[in-house]
């Protein structure tokens, strides 16, 4: 069905798979060595890294992201990396003449293929990027340079030190306008701290660019990307990481990895990840975002809570266990019996285990709340159809 997400959480929400995620970003290059530093942020810790060893003069890269295996970032072994930032919406008109092909491929020909930010820039120049109007991406490569692709506008520069967030520089006159306290934060210990080309510099920084809400920094990854070390920390917890040597990793067959595997048990990233995934009570974390407070349902819908609900329980049932899918769904409908959405998202759950007459049930009762649903109208046929076959 059409997912239909709150303007709270529009601006990081479904724009597009690239950028489903809200970051932060750093990189700082002196004495001829470039470290950069990347915070993934948002609400799922599922996150893996997986790993596709040079073929046919290709570059060897390292691809991050969800379960969907669609790259939110990436370093490849010339020492090019990349992140996507979900922005407001910035209008792209520069389109006639250009390629039309998706955003993923354009990135994944980039990873492949180039070094530098000069050949991104050609590139990306070729390619219809309509599908950026509310995102951008930044690149960086091992002399220090980085690229922004803010749709229209291409922006190359070569400071020492940068920082980059979920806004657009071409848009301000000023760092100092960012509303964005997580930027601040990590811009006021820089302003503090004397920089330094080290993983364990780039690591406080992005410490201090973390966010720890709802939507919290999942993991962190620095990068030098000279020799080729990646550093990951996990769950916004800097007292532990894990290195990674790339150049080891990409002479390996093609293989992946999911990221809270790769730590201790104990530790806090690992446990998050535990309780976040459990089959038994997958409303876990639902009720600690609630923290036992009493909301009215207007207040729930007004603050996202719904849009968070169908977020956790579509991700079950791309895991294939809709069973688990139908316990987060159940407990969104008994805080707010009156989003059509919600009932829909359990008549989908139950139509995916195989309940007709549950998925039946749920989806009249979504569609008496909105009669415009017609996936409802779809769903219920399809769902009696099965019912009488079985």
């Amino acid at each position: 069905m059409i997912r239909k997400p709150s303007l709270l959480l529009a601006l990081i929400f479904l724009i597009n798979p690239f950028l489903s995620m809200a970051c932060s970003m750093y990189k700082i290059t002196k004495n001829g060595i470039t470290i950069v530093g990347n915070n993934e942020d948002w609400l799922s810790p599922n996150n893996q890294f997986w790993f596709e060893k040079a073929d046919q003069g290709n570059y060897g890269v390292m691809y991050m992201g969800l379960l969907d295996n669609f790259a939110q970032g990436a370093i490849n072994e010339a020492g090019l990396v990349f992140d996507g930032f979900a922005n407001p919406e910035l209008a792209i008109e520069n389109t006639d003449g250009k390629l039309n092909i998706s955003i993923g491929t354009a990135i994944r020909n980039v990873m492949q293929t180039m070094s530098t930010v000069e050949q991104v820039s050609d590139y990306l120049n070729t390619i219809n990027l309509s599908s950026l109007s509310s995102s951008q991406i930044v690149f960086v490569d091992k002399s220090g340079t980085y690229l922004i692709v803010e749709g229209d506008l291409f922006i190359i520069g070569e400071e020492s030190e940068k920082a980059f967030s979920n806004f657009y520089y071409s848009q301000i006159a000023s760092e100092d306008e960012v509303e964005l306290e997580n930027f601040q934060n990590g811009r006021s210990f820089l302003n503090k701290t004397e920089g330094e080309s080290s993983l364990t510099y780039c690591g406080e920084v992005m410490k201090n660019l973390s966010n720890t809400d709802v939507f919290s920094t999942q993991y962190s990854t620095v990068y030098n990307l000279n020799t080729l070390t990646v550093r990951v920390y996990l769950f916004h917890d800097y007292t532990e990481y894990i290195d990674i040597d790339l150049k080891k990793e990409l002479s390996k067959e093609n293989h992946k990895t999911m990221i809270a595997d790769l730590f201790p048990k104990e530790s806090i990233g690992s446990k998050h990840y535990q309780n976040y995934n459990d089959t038994e009570n997958p409303t876990r974390f639902l009720e600690s975002i609630i923290n036992s407070k009493e909301y009215s349902e207007k207040e729930l819908t007004e603050e996202g809570f719904n849009t968070i609900v169908n977020m956790i329980g579509y991700e079950w049932i791309r895991k294939e266990d809709p069973t688990t899918a139908i316990k987060v769904f159940a407990y969104g409908v008994s805080l707010m019996p009156n989003d059509a959405n919600l009932y829909d998202s359990l008549g989908e759950a139950y139509f995916k285990n195989k309940d007709w007459s549950n998925s039946i049930i749920n989806y009249k009762k979504s569609l008496t709340l909105d009669t415009s649903n017609e996936n409802a109208v779809t769903m219920i046929k399809k769902a009696e159809e099965n019912k009488s076959k079985s």
